[in-house]
């Protein structure tokens, strides 16, 4: 891991059951393919013993990959950049906190300016500091 954003905490998004959110930004070097690199987080969260029953049910984890660097990859498997982190309040705000002026692969707008436009009505709040030390 090369950084990772402040933990953030959010009221659950999307009509999800259960208590608040707490999300954060990990950067990490890139290796591999970004469909490998997602194998990799969801045998993690498998491991951390999340389970698929339903959408948008109360999970122990949930890992999602936003971003593979400027490319934008799209598989039966895969969508990147996530379609739907525009979105989303809880993801933009520790995005703005490590890449506040990284170009999004397609709106060609920075997360700074992403997050000006995000509509999401759900408040997010630091709870803890980020590091940008290597890890």
């Amino acid at each position: 891991m090369l950084r990772r954003s402040a933990v953030y905490e959010s009221e659950p998004w999307g009509g999800a059951e259960g208590d608040n959110f707490y999300n954060a930004v990990l950067e990490f070097e890139r290796q591999g393919t970004a469909e490998e690199f997602l194998q990799l987080l969801l045998n993690l969260e498998t491991r951390l013993g999340r389970t698929r029953e339903k959408p948008n049910a109360p999970r122990v984890c949930d890992l999602d990959l936003l971003l593979w660097g400027p490319e934008v990859v799209e598989s039966s498997t895969l969508t990147v950049p996530h379609p739907r982190m525009m979105q989303r309040k809880f993801v933009l705000v520790p995005l703005c906190e490590l890449i506040p002026d990284v170009l999004h692969p397609v709106t060609g707008q920075t997360m700074t300016e992403l997050l000006a436009l995000c509509t999401d009505p759900l408040a997010v709040w630091r709870v803890t500091s980020s590091t940008s030390s290597r890890s």
